[in-house]
């Protein structure tokens, strides 16, 4: 496949999305809430800095994604268009790939629309960039590592509203998942539970600290969510070419 089919594979997922109400809804939700969450925190708390505009950045998204990923493969399954993308001379991984960064791309307009609070504070104040800078990334990893989630949780959905419950699940269940470690207190099960929950790590990205501990465990969440999403679609497609094969086979 090469890169201008792969270009025009996300254009048209792009496309997709704003053909709906439900890309203009969600970036318009995002964009409201977070600068009144950051108004608030700036004129009432007198927090002059985006720290807690990251955190309500980050509770914002885990809320937001599971809306724009639940379509990704539910949708074609309601509609019956999967099987038609299979047929097309594009692999698994292209497909998942490209769906994917599409929805990426939404997630940046996001994000970058939530910027206007950093001129803001430049505008009343000196801040420093740095930890900024750095927060914006590690947001975008988090919600890089969300709509992982969700792409999965939609690969093995029928229906958009299982899949965005399914992903609302799993992504409570990752971010509580170092209250797990209160259950085994003496055990090496502490360090499993606070080191795969998102909550741990989210801690120090809303002050933009990027360890590598970090960056290896959401670039994890990415790659092992995308590859089982990818491993699913080849499954799938086999158990619907097995019939036919073996129809072949005994005619």
């Amino acid at each position: 496949m090469s890169l201008y089919q792969f270009s025009t594979l996300i254009k048209h997922e792009l496309r997709y999305y704003f053909v709906t109400p439900i890309a203009y809804v969600v970036i318009a939700v995002f964009w409201s809430a977070s600068g009144f969450f950051f108004s608030f925190n700036q004129l009432f708390v007198s927090a002059i800095n985006m720290v807690s505009a990251f955190h309500n950045m980050s509770l914002l998204l885990m809320l937001m994604i599971p809306f724009l990923s639940m379509r990704t493969f539910a949708e074609e399954r309601q509609n019956n268009t999967l099987e038609l993308l299979m047929t097309l001379p594009i692999s698994e991984a292209a497909l998942v790939w490209a769906k994917y960064l599409a929805l990426m791309t939404i997630v940046l307009l996001m994000l970058l629309g939530s910027a206007v609070a950093v001129a803001i504070l430049s505008y009343f104040g000196d801040p420093d960039y740095g930890p900024i800078v750095g927060g914006y990334i590690g947001i975008f990893l988090l919600a890089a590592s969300f709509s992982g989630v969700g792409v999965l949780m939609s690969s093995i959905s029928t229906n958009q509203i299982v899949a965005a419950a399914l992903t609302w699940f799993c992504l409570l269940l990752l971010w509580f998942a170092d209250y797990g470690a209160s259950l085994f207190p003496s055990s090496w099960l502490v360090y499993f539970f606070q080191h795969i929950s998102f909550s741990v790590h989210y801690l120090d990205l809303i002050r933009g600290v990027l360890t590598r501990g970090t960056l290896i465990y959401f670039i994890s969440v990415i790659f092992l969510t995308l590859v089982a999403s990818v491993q699913i679609l080849r499954s799938k497609a086999k158990l619907k070419t097995c019939p036919s094969d073996l129809k072949r086979e005994r005619d």
